[in-house]
């Protein structure tokens, strides 16, 4: 079974199946289910776009995927672009990410069980479904870069001065990477990331960043981003043969 997670937006264009309550040792989380396609769909922020990065509950999600089957995973972001050349409207596929975040429940492994598990991240994003996205990225003639994703706190957009810093480590920021691929990996399940780039950062842009511009550029991006989701879904994918499925055989325990 295939996971989409669909950030800012993505909602109003993915808007499909049953919809189910989850119920995990972490909370609840509600997915659509579209049985037809043997999908399911998971809105980080809600359906209504009501829930802040910051307090999304990204364990529960995951968590939910896993019960409901979920063996891959596209996560769907929209980011802030940290270079000149990574243009809004344009697509990215993260192969390495930094995180700056300060307050979230970031492992499955936190000592409550007994349990003290280092699961390896030298590549955070599974290899195989990356290939897939590039494939598919290609394949329609969508322009694309790869790169860091800087992942902060949020809610607030960052700083011109922290912008400045994060340039030289990142190629776009966003709020929402980590720690899905972080507990996607603990949960040994494939998890790779779309990322629509919608504006240009504090500083780099010559302008004031405003939520228009972004929604704009989203609402521009929605048919690519569709026809995107619909090429990963119908997909023959193969059995898997990444390291993703055997994470925790490999972990230091």
């Amino acid at each position: 079974m295939i996971g989409i997670i669909g950030g800012t937006g993505i909602s109003s264009i993915l808007n499909k199946g049953e919809e189910r309550i989850i119920d995990t040792k972490y909370g609840k989380s509600k997915v659509l289910i579209d049985k037809e396609s043997d999908v399911v769909l998971l809105f980080r922020h809600g359906a209504e776009h009501n829930t802040p990065p910051h307090k999304i509950n990204y364990r529960a999600n995951i968590c939910a995927l896993k019960m409901l089957g979920v063996e891959r995973i596209l996560a769907l972001s929209s980011v802030g672009s940290l270079r000149e050349d990574v243009v809004p409207g344009d697509f990215l596929i993260p192969n390495d990410f930094l995180e700056f975040t300060k307050a979230r429940k970031s492992t499955f492994y936190d000592g409550e069980d007994g349990k003290v598990v280092h699961v390896d991240v030298t590549e955070p994003y599974c290899p195989e479904l990356k290939e897939v996205a590039k494939k598919i990225l290609k394949k329609r003639d969508y322009k694309f870069n790869e790169g860091v994703y800087v992942c902060t706190e949020g809610p607030r957009f960052e700083t011109k001065t922290e912008i400045q810093i994060y340039k030289n480590w990142g190629h776009v920021v966003g709020m929402t990477a980590y720690p899905e691929v972080v507990l996607a990996r603990e949960m040994e399940m494939c998890y790779t990331s779309i990322c629509n780039v919608s504006n240009y950062a504090a500083g780099i842009s010559k302008n004031v960043l405003t939520v228009d511009e972004v929604l704009e550029t989203l609402k521009e991006m929605e048919e690519k981003i569709l026809n995107v989701v619909d090429d990963f879904i119908n997909y023959e994918f193969k059995e898997r043969t990444c390291f993703c499925k055997s994470a925790l055989e490999n972990a230091v325990m």
